[in-house]
């Protein structure tokens, strides 16, 4: 099974700000749905949480060393793991052929080096006020397979692109222990 991850960035590389997105694509987000719908999900517990609920027609897996809250969320239709490596683990046992790596930064961060695909979305803008980047992407590492630019600039919205990457061959991915 294939790790990937899907993130949205803008082009300083932003990813966040006070707990959500700085910004609201829906193409984005109907993209987003389409490549994660039935696959496994890998999410901290900021980025469940900001969420506010289990995303349907996945399975969903929560990073959280918070006991209390692995109670909680079990009963929600959500998997709980307590470390990277449990949620690898726990997508495994589902019937797919990628898990998918959604956020936050720091499971980002600490993922990167087991992804062989990343689905990421660059949005040709500079927003402000921002409090979080993807720091542990770094574009010599992979190739890209395919592109589609977007221009939504005449509804008001944002010109944006879904880059789908691979890592290249001479920087392949660490094996999940």
């Amino acid at each position: 099974m294939r790790i990937s991850m899907m993130m949205a960035m803008d082009k300083n590389r932003l990813i966040g700000k006070d707990g959500s997105m700085p910004w609201h694509i829906s193409a984005e987000l109907k993209y987003f749905k389409r490549i994660t719908m039935g696959k496994p999900v890998i999410m901290g517990r900021k980025t469940f949480e900001s969420i506010g609920k289990p995303l349907p027609g996945r399975q969903n897996i929560v990073i959280t060393r918070n006991k209390a809250l692995m109670k909680e969320w079990a009963d929600a239709d959500v998997q709980v793991a307590s470390s990277l490596e449990q949620a690898v683990q726990f997508a495994r046992e589902y019937q797919s052929d990628e898990m998918m790596v959604i956020g936050g930064a720091s499971i980002c961060q600490e993922a990167m080096q087991y992804v062989e695909r990343l689905y990421l979305t660059v949005i040709e803008h500079e927003f402000t006020g921002g409090d979080t980047w993807l720091k542990s992407y770094q574009s010599e590492d992979w190739h890209e397979i395919s592109s589609e630019d977007h221009d939504e600039t005449k509804d008001g919205g944002y010109r944006f692109t879904y880059r789908v990457l691979e890592r290249l061959p001479e920087k392949k991915a660490v094996a999940v222990p």
